[in-house]
């Protein structure tokens, strides 16, 4: 079984109102599928097997202006069709409290439903207060939102994701995240924070059109390499000739012992038998080098040093699954089963997460972890949404949607990659036993 690779770059819109110290600037990501489980999931990033979907996601603060310190009363409303919704919320500073009645609870790395709550008008209100650090700052609340039409399956639900920044005693100012440390970052992933301290791997310039290297970003020098070194969407263009090492294998990669060699040249990239990337691992193949696609074959076909990652067979699900050691099938045998217990993970290979788990002291299994059963699961307290006595409705309000593809369960998501590794696999060399290994120089 094949993992995706991860992509280069998400694809995202963001949506900025006016910013006062303490509005809320949201970024809407790409959305992801989402995997089913009620009593909600604690982890960003659904990964799983329903439908598309295309979630309305805001985000406000009462007060909206706030000072470091102070704890102050967020709401998020969920908007979709469906009947019944479910969120996990996380934040990478500050603290979480709960309040009686909107079915939210902690967990190690934020809140998440407890049960679905059901949409009044199309749309359902988790409110929670969140206190702010003592010193100046900014808070990123990443948001995972799922609206199910509560039918029991997967069919019909919705799914999206989004971020929300708020700024606290300084002046705030858009950034954007500088993978490669060029002073320019994507346009697909810009965050507001403090104007004189901005987090790091941040620039207050985008545009930048290959965030993977540091000669690629707007006003670099355009080199004769077939690539838009300066973004401007012309490759080439009156472009510098630069130097080309000898390429045997004509896949454009030179290895480590030809760029030493005296054997070069000035020109473009494109040169006959002359390649101007680096990192060939095997000079005399051309299917292996840097970017080449790995493939279970006891090599390391993509020069990373590494050989048959993530490709050889899986068999077995949840807790039971392995890996082969060949890249044959047959060479691969599942785990031994576990007993279910309550930690998010499919203990007894039965493809289910945490099911029927007897909590002690009458307590319920709830994003992995034993707790008090909230009132209304069975008809005691109302579960759409409530007021709270303070009032967060209106100031600090920033709102988008964001509409590509999705997925989404009825009222629950789930921490994962597209496959999680089970825990066993975490210990394990990354390579295998091969043969023409080599890494890039």
């Amino acid at each position: 079984m094949r993992l995706p690779r991860m992509l280069d770059s998400l694809e995202a819109a963001a949506w900025v109102l006016p910013c006062t110290l303490a509005t809320a600037w949201v970024v809407m990501l790409m959305p992801r599928v989402a995997q089913a489980n009620g009593g909600g999931r604690p982890g960003l990033g659904c990964v799983g097997c329903h439908g598309g979907g295309d979630l309305a996601l805001s985000l406000s603060a009462s007060p909206a202006q706030f000072d470091p310190g102070d704890e102050i009363t967020v709401t998020l409303t969920v908007g979709g069709g469906g009947s019944v919704a479910g969120v996990f919320i996380a934040a990478d500073t500050g603290s979480f409290t709960t309040i009686g009645g909107q079915l939210l609870a902690e967990v190690p790395a934020g809140l998440t439903h407890t049960q679905p709550k059901a949409l009044s008008g199309g749309d359902a209100d988790f409110v929670f207060r969140w206190r702010a650090p003592d010193s100046p700052g900014a808070v990123r609340f990443e948001v995972t939102a799922l609206v199910g039409n509560g039918n029991g399956g997967s069919s019909g639900d919705q799914a999206d994701e989004g971020a929300f920044d708020l700024v606290f005693g300084c002046e705030p100012a858009q950034l954007f995240y500088d993978f490669d440390g060029d002073g320019f970052g994507r346009d697909d992933s810009p965050r507001t924070a403090c104007a004189n301290a901005p987090p790091a791997n941040h620039a207050p310039e985008g545009g930048d059109c290959d965030d993977t290297r540091d000669t690629v970003h707007p006003g670099a020098v355009e080199l004769c390499n077939q690539r838009d070194d300066d973004c401007d969407v012309e490759i080439d263009e009156d472009a510098i000739p630069i130097t080309l090492y000898p390429d045997a294998d004509g896949d454009g990669y030179y290895g480590q012992v030809e760029s030493t060699s005296p054997d070069v040249v000035m020109g473009c990239v494109g040169t006959p038998d002359y390649a101007g990337e680096p990192g060939d691992c095997e000079p005399g193949d051309p299917t292996k080098h840097p970017g080449a696609e790995e493939v279970c074959n006891l090599y390391d076909d993509n020069c990373d040093g590494r050989v048959d990652e993530r490709v050889r067979p899986i068999c077995g699900v949840g807790w039971c699954a392995r890996e082969a050691w060949t890249c044959d099938p047959a060479n691969c045998e599942p785990g031994p089963p576990q007993d279910e217990s309550c930690n998010l993970l499919d203990d007894d290979c039965d493809d289910a997460l945490d099911e029927d788990v007897q909590c002690a002291g009458g307590d319920v299994c709830i994003a992995g972890e034993c707790r008090v059963a909230e009132a209304g699961a069975d008809g005691g307290e109302d579960t759409t949404s409530q007021a709270v006595d303070d009032g967060a409705t209106g100031d600090g309000t920033t709102a988008g949607s964001a509409g590509q593809d999705g997925s989404a369960a009825g009222c629950g998501c789930t921490a994962t990659d597209p496959a999680p590794l089970p825990r066993w696999l975490l210990a394990l060399p990354l390579g295998a036993v091969g043969r023409r290994r080599a890494t890039r120089p």
